[in-house]
């Protein structure tokens, strides 16, 4: 059966011993490691405790399909409910789990970890029809989910964070839970019992993400604005981030926006057209923003910032003229070009 949040939540905290299996999926794979250690940690506190313990994989079930069933009704030498862990599980374990389910026996706790599984997923159907087992569906957090996120986390720590580090933190996390979740616990280390955190300091708190700085450079060339881009650079270069890939980043940025602006006119919406164009981020905290990059770039445009982009990473290869110095005075002239666009946009994206 699907469970809903509240479900999930009271598993969490007492599991239920009707249901003798879990299977966590979804894209974000940070996110289903979250719940698995968390439903792991319902039953079993010391998740290294190896009597009480079994990881297994799904490959290790495909080539001993009895193993599943024998270590769920295995007995702990020192007592407790027992929890099996099967990692990678995918639909070739189907028949094995259908089994188990079918005859489970022991008090074992089994919690089953996959990737994004279709609607027409074997193993995803078991699950959703089994009586005795449940289904999650873990995908990237929503806009609601993720300020929830953060704000329980600080509440639980102790920890007061105003809005704007607040919308900071909403805007830089949230595309994998487990990430996520990491990059909190070192803001409450940093700010400590009854802290109080600052937009400074969740800057410096998780401004060590070399993913972070590159989406700041991009967004602020394609975006027109100088300042954000000479700021967002100068902290790559204090960083020691390399700058040959900052090029390359770029011009993958401007191919997407050239694709999406193709389906734009063509009539698509822009969540689709940059879906479609292979945009890779959360596209719910990006939507107004792409849509003004695309005011900005007209597709002749974009063809030839693409063209310099190319320029600059074969001078950087060939010349021996310093990386940090070509990319920055060409990120710096694409922005101030997007920038002079800006002010007299016509609103079109073609």
């Amino acid at each position: 059966m699907k469970l809903n949040d509240r479900q999930l939540e009271a598993l969490f905290k007492a599991p239920d011993p009707a249901i003798r299996a879990i299977l966590l999926f979804g894209p974000d794979i940070g996110k289903v490691k979250d719940f698995a250690e968390k439903l792991g940690k319902s039953i079993l506190p010391d998740l290294n405790d190896p009597f009480r313990l079994a990881d297994l994989t799904g490959a290790q079930l495909r080539e001993d399909p009895a193993l599943l069933s024998d270590e769920a009704a295995a007995l702990s030498m020192t007592g407790g409910r027992r929890l099996i862990r099967v990692r990678d599980a995918a639909d070739g374990n189907a028949e094995v789990f259908a089994a188990f389910l079918a005859d489970a026996k022991g008090d074992s706790l089994v919690v089953a970890e996959a990737g994004n599984l279709t609607p027409a997923s074997k193993l995803r159907k078991l699950f959703e029809s089994a009586r005795n087992a449940g289904l999650v569906a873990c995908y990237a957090d929503d806009e609601r989910d993720l300020k929830a996120f953060i704000r329980t986390t600080f509440q639980q720590a102790g920890i007061r964070c105003n809005e704007d580090a607040l919308s900071f933190l909403g805007a830089h996390l949230g595309a994998d839970r487990m990430q996520t979740r990491m990059e909190l616990e070192k803001l409450v280390l940093y700010a400590g019992p009854g802290g109080t955190l600052t937009l400074e300091d969740a800057r410096a708190g998780i401004g060590d993400s070399a993913a972070l700085r590159l989406d700041d450079i991009i967004f602020a060339m394609a975006e027109g604005d100088t300042e954000g881009a000479d700021s967002a650079l100068a902290r790559a270069r204090s960083e020691g981030m390399s700058f040959q890939p900052i090029l390359r980043a770029a011009q993958q940025h401007l191919r997407v926006l050239q694709v999406a602006g193709e389906l734009v006119a063509a009539g698509q919406s822009i969540d689709a057209a940059f879906k479609a164009a292979g945009f890779r981020g959360l596209l719910w905290k990006v939507s107004d923003r792409l849509s003004r990059q695309l005011r900005n770039w007209p597709s002749r445009r974009l063809g030839e910032a693409m063209e310099r982009l190319m320029e600059a990473e074969m001078l950087c290869k060939t010349t021996g003229m310093p990386a940090d110095t070509v990319t920055s005075q060409t990120i710096l002239a694409l922005a101030l070009s997007a920038r002079a666009r800006a002010r007299n946009a016509p609103g079109a994206y073609g």
